[in-house]
């Protein structure tokens, strides 16, 4: 397989999880804040821990599967 086509997969492979993870934050952001109607700062503090909780147990998992 040539760099080319590595670096083209790469950057398909890129492009669709930064499509899927923009989705699915836009789309727990609207349930959040619109359906539960928890608000726009709420909503986003219970978003944002969540990020940090998966940060933290990635960065402090043994291992890097």
């Amino acid at each position: 397989m040539s760099k080319l086509s590595k670096l083209s997969l790469i950057t398909l492979f890129f492009w669709i999880v930064k499509i899927v993870a923009t989705t699915l934050g836009e789309t727990a952001g609207d349930l959040l804040s619109m359906t539960l109607n928890v608000g726009c700062a709420v909503s986003s503090t219970i978003l944002i821990g969540v990020f940090l909780a998966n940060l933290v147990t990635r960065l402090l998992s043994k291992s890097c599967n």
